[in-house]
């Protein structure tokens, strides 16, 4: 509980969310030679924000993607592929390189996306933000502006001042008119300088991890037999199939959900899962309480959201009691959701190295592990995440309103024979990926870290 008086209260805001004690102390800094209020910046403020309107959806090749608040802070941005004649004013959800993208809806949990913001690179680039996002375009992108307003809202009383700006009840949403009158300092050349060195470095690095992981990807993506294998399983829309082999499970999405895909590939790649796992190489976590606490005591917690996310939120939980095998992530390891659901932009089936952020740190249950012999961990999770790779995991689902992976039936999926020379291209390419994400992260933790502990310091005395 908290109790503070205002100066300047206004009829159009009369919640205390709107009047926290750090938001007034900032506002009464608009107006002076060391701050000026955001939307003096902007081009362009939520001009998609609240937009209603039907999803159309489509074939991948006719239509455009999507994002959600989620997909926005994810490693590998995959959005919904619906017709662009879907949105009626389509031109303002199009994302440019160094937008502001701010998740607009949700509730204010310590790790909850609401009020959080990540500025667009060239993974989001050309996508479509959906009516929860609320993008900020300034009138000089990639300026110094653009730039230090960025490294404001990473700091943690940049995310309580994009939440104040709060409305609604139950699912909260941000008030333009609060967000644009909110005041950003105007720093010494210096430091705005050390701060936009290291913002661009994290996107550059961003972009570099997303080009390596598609230069690795690449080596499985032109064999004969990987381009057979994709055309089978681009046709939506129900499937029927004859299967003369072992049935493992009664199920038919398992044999007939990516078409003749899986027997195929079966066919042609005498390579199987287990050859290539340590023994106990394949299982899932354990259920267990989480009881919060805080550091030092305890361990980070990884979601799901969390392990396929470019800046995770972790939770901080008591340590549950049982081996630490099953419930951390070792280094070596593939991640891979285990549970959810099958529609396009699920998490259900994509693949993560653990090495990138959740190594070491406890991982929820629904999070499947696989720990590949070392000389095939990257060529392994290079596979793995390409689109067949997801297709193939997807296709060993089990249940009805949760599905899980059927640990059986990942173990027998097919598995691609490169050659030396090729999986030595893609272990090169997969480990530049991993130290240019692990370096964006380390750039953007410091741009953060020198707003929070030299700038806001004096600014808010």
């Amino acid at each position: 509980m908290k109790a503070f008086t205002v100066s300047t209260p206004t009829s159009t805001a009369l919640r205390a969310l709107n009047y926290s004690p750090i938001v007034e102390t900032l506002r009464r800094h608009v107006g002076s030679s060391d701050a000026v209020s955001l939307s003096s910046l902007l081009s362009g403020l939520g001009q998609s924000y609240g937009s209603v309107f039907t999803r159309l959806d489509c074939d991948p090749e006719h239509g455009i993607e999507l994002m959600s608040q989620s997909d926005m802070f994810s490693i590998e941005p995959r959005g919904r592929i619906i017709r662009r004649d879907s949105i009626p004013k389509p031109d303002s959800h199009c994302i440019t390189k160094w937008q502001l993208l701010i998740a607009g809806a949700g509730t204010l949990g310590e790790n909850e996306l609401y009020g959080r913001c990540i500025v667009a690179d060239e993974r989001h680039s050309g996508k479509y933000v959906g009516p929860d996002a609320v993008v900020l375009t300034f009138s000089e992108p990639a300026s110094l502006s653009n730039i230090v307003a960025y490294a404001f809202f990473l700091t943690k009383v940049g995310v309580d001042v994009l939440r104040s700006a709060s409305y609604g009840t139950k699912v909260l949403r941000i008030r333009q008119d609060i967000l644009a009158s909110i005041p950003l300092p105007l720093l010494g050349n210096a430091t705005a300088t050390r701060i936009a060195t290291h913002i661009s470095q994290a996107v550059q690095n961003r972009e570099k991890y997303a080009h390596a992981i598609a230069k690795a990807r690449a080596h499985f993506e032109t064999l004969p037999e990987f381009e057979a294998a994709k055309a089978m399983f681009r046709h939506r829309g129900p499937r029927c199939l004859i299967w003369d082999k072992p049935l493992h499970t009664l199920s038919a999405w398992n044999y007939a959900s990516a078409g003749e895909t899986l027997r195929y590939l079966q066919s042609v790649w005498s390579g199987r899962l287990a050859d290539i796992v340590k023994p106990d190489g394949l299982f899932n976590g354990l259920r267990f309480a989480r009881i919060p606490c805080k550091e030092p005591y305890g361990v980070n917690l990884f979601s799901q959201r969390d392990v396929f996310s470019m800046r995770p939120l972790p939770r901080r939980i008591v340590h549950p009691g049982f081996d630490d095998r099953l419930l951390t992530a070792a280094g070596d390891s593939i991640l891979v959701g285990g549970h959810g659901q099958l529609n396009d932009g699920s998490l259900f089936g994509r693949a993560e190295l653990a090495m990138c952020e959740a190594q070491g740190s406890a991982v929820t249950q629904d999070i499947l592990r696989i720990r590949p012999i070392p000389s095939h961990l990257e060529t392994l999770y290079a596979f793995l995440s390409t689109d067949i790779g997801t297709c193939l995991l997807r296709s060993t689902a089990v249940g009805t309103s949760v599905p899980s992976v059927h640990l059986g039936l990942l173990a027998r999926l097919p598995i691609p024979d490169l050659s030396e020379e090729a999986s030595q291209h893609v272990r090169s390419h997969i480990r530049t990926a991993v130290f240019a994400r692990q370096t964006a992260a380390k750039a953007e933790r410091e741009a953060s870290r020198i707003f929070q502990d030299e700038v806001l310091p004096d600014w808010l005395n």
